[in-house]
């Protein structure tokens, strides 16, 4: 016994043995900062003197074990800190104004160069003190510069700056090393992976161990105080009317890392949504989770991982879940005094300003560091927090898809009594606060919507360093669109036009996404049963909107060549639907579908696909087929001497024709340099005039519009005289509108400019030979350059109603001409209008059949519109019919113009 020498072990002389005497705890040493934790907020800057630098290991405090352990070096980035510690003084003895720069030049080159070093997960317990204690410096520095103290505010240019100074620190991987809690669960497994005895008898083990938890403690609480202090400035700052970018984004990613690892916080910000059983209902139903299941040990495994800031929040049933929801929360500590429930709940929901959906971003990179790398649907959504979220996220949707029938119920609760007179004179500001106004975010075009940008800026390039968070994000919010989708009404006519003109922006998104990462996200099974939905309901408006959807995000389907099959073999030529739509009632519809299939299913431009030859053989015998009832219709009325059936083509509306107009200005090429006022002009050519945009339609037969390429090109360079354009008066003369230049651009300029460009080019060959006595070099071959254009179909108001179309003379339907030739090459199919026999229509057909005469005709005249158009642009240069442009195909306004 080494402890018999002391006098505490004498035994007394009654022979009762003595207590064994108790070592006394080691004092904890000077340079640990556990014995005084950092208050809420200093009033005095700290004091300039930098820390010392850290001791060296020494050999004799290396525990002898079997085991082979790593021995953790000294802090690599000590004399970075250090210097940063001293500038820290610099900032404090700043004035206001002069603060920002200091951050410019010191912290922020600091956050941006060390972010990942690797010395950052590798620290002693001494070395992670002292950051802390630097790091916590600035943070408490810059949070009392935020708050303004002696009424010195902050200038707009320099808040940005402070703003990305707090956040990069907040962001510093000191406040999460394992095996804090905090740390996400790739660390943690790291740090458990090589196993370490420890000694129950050593004291100096014991008292090692102590220390390091509480190192690891004080930088925790250092975190959550500083967390809990911004939501205090989060709180203020988002109740004013007006809010900057810069402020909203660090206010949303302050309240993700607040909701995450201050404890008590989630609590009331979840409580705050207000969020309904039926909503959370949908939720659970789209991710696979019905009413029955038992999920208390998938939560309790994911849950465990999780912050314990978050425990509470772990879903078990759905009933326990809303008695939890509806309980009040405990406030967290230092947050007695902040206006949960004041104006900043705007905000906070979803409805104004970015700041829940930068929210929603941060808080899916954070909850991917505790969710295992393989997770499924069904332990994501058993993770602490989740299914609030994306409750709160199907709220949104809901309201931007149903925009109409939201603003119809607040119209209601709105009304009341109309302001007097005398009210608005005494307090204009109560009164136009009292006014009912739509949510911000529902009534933004949808391509601004806060949701579609969210999903843009999220699986866009700038956050590929969060692969596993931008996957888990993708999938949610494809399931939450399902579900939304399925809440949707068939015969809400406002819903499905604002659903689609969603789906327009967020497809391509998503499709964008699924040829990035290599994984399916999107479901064409669920979509395409949508589509017959929507078809089904028998509304034109829906129909007609549905068309001019699949027309505009063509491109983004038909790269996968399986959707492309079937979305043309199983939706638009699928018999039932073709027959239905091709002989619709409503002119609109049919003047739709059938650009559809003209320019989108039956083009052809000379690279042919795997599907090709099946889709066109398809598309030719839905028309052979309509062909064949026409017949019918035609010798049956002849029999029976009835009127035979109409061929006359409708125009879309009463007055209205669809025409194909050019909507774009000119684009400079490569050696564009500057403008006027006739648009863009070359350098070597600034006497180009400005070609009209003309609008035009293929159905008639106009004369072809002059070459926008060549032959203002060949002007400058043919006729002497031009050269005076370049002159005042030839400026002038070209804002009056002066007759000269144009005339030059017109009439056989134009047969002129392919003859005479190699003769001037030649000139010009030798009059630079002469100049720069410099062998002439031999002129290039001429290669007529094209310009690409914006194209549209427009609708019309055509002024002369007197010429209505005639009855036209049918021919057997064909299809656009290349999709036609390549069949009559490559199949038989093409052959077998020739023998087409009269067919009796029959079920549905038999209704719809009453209209196939004048739909083949409305076919002849979009098929020839779009033959024209080709022939066309080729004539301008294009150079083949790959490089055609596609008018654009969108839902216009069809009431007469006043």
């Amino acid at each position: 016994m080494f402890l018999s020498g002391s006098k505490e072990n004498v035994s007394p002389a009654n022979g009762v043995p003595a207590v064994p005497a108790i070592p006394r705890v080691p004092s904890l040493p000077k340079s640990f900062s556990t014995d005084k934790l950092p208050t809420y907020r200093s009033n005095t800057p700290q004091p300039g003197r930098a820390a010392p630098m850290p001791r060296m290991l020494s050999a004799d405090r290396i525990p002898t074990t079997g085991l082979t352990i790593p021995i953790r070096k000294r802090d690599e980035l000590w004399s970075v800190f250090r210097a940063l510690d001293g500038d820290y003084t610099k900032f404090a003895s700043k004035s206001v104004a002069f603060k920002a720069n200091v951050v410019r030049t010191t912290l922020l080159p600091f956050l941006r160069t060390y972010t990942t070093h690797p010395s950052n997960k590798t620290l002693r317990p001494e070395d992670l003190d002292r950051r802390a204690n630097i790091l916590n410096k600035w943070w408490t520095g810059l949070i009392e510069m935020l708050h303004g103290r002696n009424n010195q505010s902050i200038s707009g240019t320099d808040r940005p700056v402070i703003l990305d100074g707090i956040s990069g620190i907040m962001e510093r991987p000191e406040w999460r090393l394992a095996p804090s809690p905090f740390s996400p669960i790739s660390q943690r497994m790291k740090g458990t992976a090589s196993p370490r005895s420890r000694s129950t008898t050593s004291l100096s083990s014991a008292t090692s161990e102590f220390l390091t938890e509480s190192v690891h403690q004080n930088v925790r609480n250092i975190f959550v105080q500083n967390l809990s202090a911004q939501m205090a400035f989060v709180v203020d700052k988002m109740s004013l009317r007006n809010a900057s970018a810069s402020l909203v984004i660090f206010c949303g990613k302050a309240c993700a890392y607040a909701f995450m690892f201050v404890p008590g916080m989630a609590d009331v910000l979840t409580r705050l949504w207000d969020l309904q059983m039926d909503t959370l209902r949908r939720v659970l139903d789209g991710n696979g989770i019905g009413k029955f299941d038992d999920v208390a040990s998938t939560t309790e495994l994911i849950a465990s991982n999780f912050p314990p800031a978050l425990h509470q929040l772990g879903f078990h049933s759905l009933m326990k879940y809303m008695r939890k929801l509806r309980t009040p929360p405990p406030l967290p500590l230092g947050t007695a005094n902040i206006e949960w429930w004041g104006q900043w709940l705007e905000r906070w929901s979803g409805r104004e300003s970015d700041l829940f959906y930068v929210f929603v971003k941060h808080f899916h990179i954070l909850a991917t560091d505790f969710l295992p790398s393989e997770a499924s649907k069904k332990e994501r959504m058993c993770a602490p927090g989740v299914l609030l979220v994306h409750a709160q996220i199907l709220i949104n949707l809901d309201a931007t898809i149903h925009r109409d029938a939201t603003q119809s119920q607040q119209d209601a609760a709105g009304l009341g009594a109309p302001p007097a007179f005398d009210d608005v004179l005494s307090g204009p500001d109560a009164v136009a606060s009292a006014l009912p106004l739509p949510p911000i975010n529902a009534v933004r075009i949808m391509a601004e919507n806060r949701l579609v940008m969210l999903i843009r800026d999220f699986l866009s390039e700038r956050s590929a360093e969060h692969p596993v968070a931008r996957e888990f994000f993708a999938e949610s919010f494809n399931d939450l669109l399902h579900t939304t989708a399925k809440g949707t009404s068939l015969f809400d006519h406002a819903a499905c036009y604002t659903l689609l003109d969603f789906l327009e922006e967020v497809l391509v998104i998503l499709s964008r996404y699924e040829h990035i990462s290599g994984k399916a996200i999107i479901d064409s099974a669920f979509w395409q049963s949508v589509c017959k939905k929507m078809i089904s309901s028998h509304n034109t408006l829906t129909e007609i909107r549905l068309y001019a959807f699949l027309y505009t995000v063509w491109n983004t389907v038909v790269c996968d060549l399986g959707r492309k099959k079937n979305l043309c073999l199983g939706l638009l030529l699928d018999p039932e639907i073709f027959d239905s739509t091709f002989n619709h009632w409503c002119p609109m519809v049919r003047a739709y579908f059938m650009r559809l299939l003209c320019w989108r299913v039956g083009r052809y431009d000379g690279y042919p696909q795997e599907v090709d030859i099946v889709i066109l053989e398809t598309m030719l015998q839905r028309l052979h087929a309509n062909w064949s009832h026409y017949l019918y219709l035609r010798e049956d009325a002849s029999k029976r001497r009835m009127l035979l059936p109409p061929t006359n083509p409708c125009n879309p509306a009463p007055g209205r024709r669809m025409l194909i107009i050019r909507t774009d200005s000119q684009i400079a090429p490569g050696n564009m340099s500057f403008l006027s006022f006739d648009g863009i002009v070359s350098p070597a050519a600034p006497s180009q005039p400005q070609l009209p945009v003309r609008r035009f339609s293929t159905l008639s037969h106009v004369v072809e519009q002059d070459s926008r390429a060549d032959a203002p090109r060949s002007a400058p360079e043919t006729d002497p005289v031009s050269t005076s354009e370049k002159s005042i008066g030839g400026f002038i003369r070209k804002m009056l509108g002066g007759s000269r230049a144009r005339s030059k651009s017109q009439g056989p300029a134009q047969t002129r400019s392919f003859q005479a460009e190699p003769t001037a080019r030649s000139g010009r060959s030798s009059i630079q030979a002469e100049t720069t006595a410099k062998p002439p070099t031999p002129s290039a071959p001429v290669v007529t350059q094209h310009r690409n254009y914006l194209f549209k179909f427009s609708l019309e108001y055509h002024h002369n109603n007197k010429h209505v179309p005639g009855p036209m003379r049918l021919h057997p339907p064909r299809l656009p001409a290349p999709a036609q030739t390549f069949l009559q090459e490559h199949s038989k199919v093409a052959y077998a209008a020739l023998r087409t026999a009269p067919t009796e229509p029959n079920g549905s057909s038999k209704s719809n059949a009453r209209y196939c005469g004048r739909a083949l005709a409305e076919w002849t005249l979009i098929v020839g519109e779009c033959q024209s158009f080709f022939d066309r642009r080729k004539n301008e240069g294009v150079p083949g019919n790959k490089f055609v442009e596609t008018p654009t195909l969108g839902v216009e306004v069809f009431k007469r113009p006043s």
